[in-house]
């Protein structure tokens, strides 16, 4: 009977892997049509960059009307060769205590494909869903402790400019939606989806019709963070007539700072929206690396 001990076992598959390498120690085994890889060309590893991948990462601070600390976010965007980008938020709220886990894939242009949102809230498990755009039509799959497994099914009109999943990194991706080939400095448009129609997001998660936004475009600007000083272009989110106003008897407006073209989060302002004396709070990029 033939029998083979762990040690000649491991010498054999060690001899096989050198053959088929050719024996040298910095190369990768491809097939014979292709040329081997330098795996130093790969730049891969700590503090590498993808040769493939775009990549881009940051912290966002929440700050309260007192100037305290009330929320932070880490979000990540992979800009990939096909065209597709996707995000990654995980996002903090302490007063409201809501935490969310996010990963939101988009087209070339920043419309949506589909959407994974995980929900903490009053540091228990709320529900965790994942949509898909599918031309006119948008799919969710969730699972929520209040109502149980659901599954919706909306007919759309029009293709949807916008899912909002509700990091402050997806608040500036409203903005793609503003067509700056017209001359209009203030723009109106309603093709939008969200994961909640709540401010803090800390519903569901499941799709809902986001409602008609006006945007005012004030022109470039230099905008400094902790994280540094960015050229960034400043819109102005203005008042909808249908909503309630805050307890001061301010509505809810947001300002906020981004880049092109990636659309990179850098600074906002919120006013009549926080559940604070003044619903005033802000939010700025204080970490960021690309």
């Amino acid at each position: 009977m033939f029998s083979l001990d762990r040690r000649s076992l491991f010498m054999a598959t060690a001899a096989t892997a050198a053959a088929a390498s050719g024996g040298g120690g910095g190369s990768v085994a491809v097939a014979q049509d292709k040329q081997p890889i330098p795996m130093s060309e790969n730049n891969l590893g700590p503090g590498k960059k993808s040769p493939y991948v775009r990549n881009k990462r940051g912290k966002i601070m929440y700050i309260g009307d007192d100037g305290n600390e009330r929320g932070r976010e880490w979000f990540s965007f992979s800009f990939r060769e096909d065209g597709e980008i996707t995000m990654r938020a995980f996002c903090e709220i302490d007063d409201a205590r809501v935490e969310r886990d996010v990963t939101y894939t988009m087209k070339s242009d920043f419309t949506p494909i589909d959407c994974f949102n995980r929900l903490h809230v009053g540091g228990k498990f709320l529900g965790a869903g994942w949509i898909r755009i599918n031309g006119l039509v948008a799919e969710c799959e969730v699972f929520n402790t209040t109502f149980g497994r659901v599954s919706q099914r909306i007919e759309l009109e029009t293709p949807p400019r916008t899912l909002g999943s509700h990091p402050l990194a997806c608040d500036a991706l409203v903005m793609p939606g503003f067509d700056h080939a017209k001359p209009e400095k203030v723009q109106t448009y309603s093709r939008g989806l969200s994961t909640s129609p709540l401010l803090d997001g800390g519903s569901g998660p499941l799709i809902s019709h986001h409602r008609a936004l006006t945007i005012e475009y004030l022109g470039p600007e230099k905008a400094t963070t902790g994280a540094g000083t960015f050229d960034a272009h400043h819109y102005r989110v203005l008042p909808d007539p249908t909503r309630p106003l805050h307890p001061s008897g301010k509505p809810l407006t947001e300002d906020i700072w981004l880049t092109h073209p990636d659309y990179t989060f850098v600074r906002a302002e919120v006013r009549g929206y926080l559940r604070n004396k003044t619903g005033f709070g802000r939010y700025e990029l204080v970490e960021f690396e690309s």
